[in-house]
């Protein structure tokens, strides 16, 4: 079933990459998609709850908490991604998410919330190589002024691999996945529609746009929806495994590049990806962080 999750998650968010990339180039600002995304999305989830629920209720303990991830995978992440996906191709973007996995591991392994394993390590690296290949080859991308954007949306990769590690190790109790989900767009939206004011970036959506609507509004979704069954993942089957989702975010991160935008990649990026479904096999997934612990 924790495959089925994942599998069901690549290829959504994967998808998310090629809607970005047109949002991008439609006019969106990287900080306006942010604000967007994120006040639709906490809509759409409040609706959600208070029809299933009755009401929305935060406790106070759970502020700390909800302002970290918000920053961690709301805020941050979204504003470099929307920004690299202006210049770089959707799928080149998605094969950046590879390394995801190498940081999570290593900030368990540093944390002592996991332990060494060679076959585990290899295909990690596997990861991390696969990310060598694609931005050091003089022609391995269309332009040589991409591997800076590339290498900025590391930084994405880096806050949602603290962002497994922490959610894994808090593990918040009485507040399912749907209201943190909600919590965290709400915080988003607060934390980004000063931002993009200050900053000139706030825009408003309009039918004189459809290609820019009609991606907040499907960004809106695939972020309602898959970021829920996200945290709802870690919790059942441990930050390391969920952080997997990566490799196949990856994929199809490429396949709908190519499908919907006609993206053509050179063969470096292809042996990149190659090496990415490689690590898939030889990173293999643990039940819970807890069982490592009590080892």
């Amino acid at each position: 079933m924790n495959w089925i999750i994942l599998t069901f998650l690549g290829i959504t968010w994967g998808l998310s990459f090629t809607i970005s990339k047109i949002a991008a180039k439609a006019g969106g600002t990287p900080i306006g998609l942010t604000f967007w995304q994120s006040i639709i999305s906490a809509t759409l989830l409040f609706i959600f709850i208070t029809w299933k629920h009755g009401k929305f209720r935060l406790e106070k303990s759970l502020y700390k908490f909800i302002l970290i991830v918000s920053l961690l995978a709301g805020v941050f992440p979204n504003i470099i991604w929307y920004a690299a996906a202006y210049h770089v191709d959707a799928g080149i973007l998605a094969i950046s998410v590879s390394v995801i996995p190498l940081f999570t591991y290593f900030i368990a392994l540093a944390l002592k919330l996991d332990v060494f394993n060679t076959t585990k390590v290899v295909g990690l690296i596997l990861g991390f190589i696969a990310l060598l290949i694609l931005v050091i080859p003089e022609n391995s991308l269309p332009d040589r002024k991409d591997v800076p954007w590339v290498l900025l949306s590391l930084i994405c990769s880096l806050c949602y691999a603290i962002e497994n590690i922490y959610i894994d190790k808090i593990k918040p109790e009485r507040f399912g996945p749907i209201r943190i989900a909600c919590a965290i767009a709400i915080v988003c939206s607060f934390l980004t529609l000063p931002l993009a004011v200050v900053t000139d970036q706030f825009f408003v959506p309009s039918f004189y746009n459809k290609p820019l609507l009609f991606s907040i509004i499907s960004l809106s979704l695939i972020t309602a929806s898959c970021y829920a069954i996200f945290i709802f993942l870690i919790g059942r089957a441990g930050s390391v495994f969920a952080s997997q989702v990566g490799y196949i975010v990856t994929f199809f991160g490429v396949l709908w590049g190519i499908i919907l935008l006609n993206e053509a990649h050179s063969s470096f990026v292809w042996i990149s990806l190659i090496f990415i479904v490689i690590g898939v096999f030889l990173v293999q997934p643990r039940d819970n962080i807890e069982k490592t612990e009590n080892k």
